[in-house]
């Protein structure tokens, strides 16, 4: 019997093993494929995502789907499995939201996050369940305008509430050894507001030159405040509360 090998097994036996239970055309999916890609520890489920029904042994789940993109799928470990990407589609239908961005955090730390092929998993998605979900999670990922939006949304929270004074914006502000351009600038409170996009902000190297240029800015008396996507647009009042102590 497919329960009796399977609680014999190592995890990727335990996997490959569903996978051949319900013949060709299947692969591991959502939780079980996040499992095996690292994206989030083992719950116990085993999950799979088939074309053909498949009959439902005891501890295994199966979705049925009508088509396979064989984009979606792939092989690892000698597992059929599902894509990165299309791993945190799945994931998404059946999980929090707030669960998502550990594991796409997890992907990218992996070296497995791939922008542009998540993207094309949703424009194929046509509705499914947790599309939705999965854009928002990754909308602090989005390149090509997320700069100005970033912006735009951390000038409409100071304008939201009037009882935080305006800053100047994209501001020119002398360290200790250099200019430095920043964001925000609040001149008689010496605070800096830094945006951190993921476009910008991601290599080792970005990092390393905002570390610096936050030190120069403080050796010359300046405090220096880092909001990310989420913070400037998701967690407003916890940003605002950071603001309004930081103006004292």
């Amino acid at each position: 019997m497919f329960t009796t090998s399977l609680g014999s097994q190592t995890r990727s036996g335990r996997y490959l093993a569903a996978v051949m239970a319900c013949g060709l055309r299947t692969g591991l999916s959502h939780r079980s494929a996040a499992n095996l890609w690292g994206l989030r520890p083992s719950d116990g489920r085993i999950e799979v995502t088939v074309r053909r029904g498949c009959h439902h042994y005891a501890g295994l789940i199966v979705h049925e789907t009508r088509m396979l993109d064989p984009r979606d799928f792939t092989v690892l470990d000698g597992i059929p499995i599902t894509s990165v990407a299309r791993t945190l589609l799945d994931l998404s239908a059946v999980v929090r939201p707030s669960d998502l961005p550990a594991a796409i955090d997890r992907a990218e730390r992996r070296g497995l996050f791939d922008l542009d092929a998540v993207i094309d998993v949703l424009d194929r998605a046509k509705g499914r369940r947790g599309a939705h979900a999965l854009r928002q999670a990754i909308a602090g990922y989005m390149p090509s305008t997320q700069k100005s939006e970033l912006e735009r949304g951390f000038k409409r929270l100071i304008e939201d509430h009037p009882d935080i004074p305006r800053p100047f914006f994209n501001a020119l502000v002398d360290g200790e050894m250099g200019t430095h351009e920043v964001d925000a600038f609040w001149a008689d409170h010496h605070l800096a507001v830094q945006l951190d996009s993921f476009e910008f902000h991601r290599t080792r190297r970005d990092q390393e030159r905002d570390a610096a240029s936050d030190a120069d800015l403080e050796l010359a008396g300046h405090r220096v405040l880092r909001l990310t996507w989420a913070e400037a647009t998701v967690h407003r009042e916890r940003t605002l509360r950071r603001l309004r102590l930081a103006l004292g």
